[in-house]
């Protein structure tokens, strides 16, 4: 009976272990949803779409767009509607608008 009860334990000790390890690897949520690789923050980014298209953002995404990985930036804008403004995460460059 000892034995089954030392197993037991044993057992749920390692499962608690290895669900930690797993959780310590997955990356948590992120105020800046910016890969590693990028050079510019959300909110530099923000500032270059709003330059180009005045207005309020209602969503910032990372996409691949042309080959490159880009913030798509919807802005409500009242002249224009809804547009999307497309910045290079690496130049902080538009390299274009939907």
């Amino acid at each position: 009976m000892k034995r089954t009860i030392h197993c037991g334990l044993l057992a749920s000790l390692l499962l608690a272990q290895a669900v930690a390890v797993v959780q310590a690897q997955q990356p948590g949520p992120s105020k800046e949803r910016a890969p590693p690789a990028a050079k510019i923050t959300e909110e530099q980014a923000k500032k270059i779409a709003l330059e180009r298209i005045p207005g309020k953002v209602t969503d910032v995404a990372i996409e691949k767009k042309g080959g490159k990985n880009v913030y798509v930036i919807e802005i409500q804008s009242p002249e224009q509607g809804e547009k999307d403004v497309f910045v290079d995460i690496e130049t902080g460059k538009i390299i274009g608008t939907d």
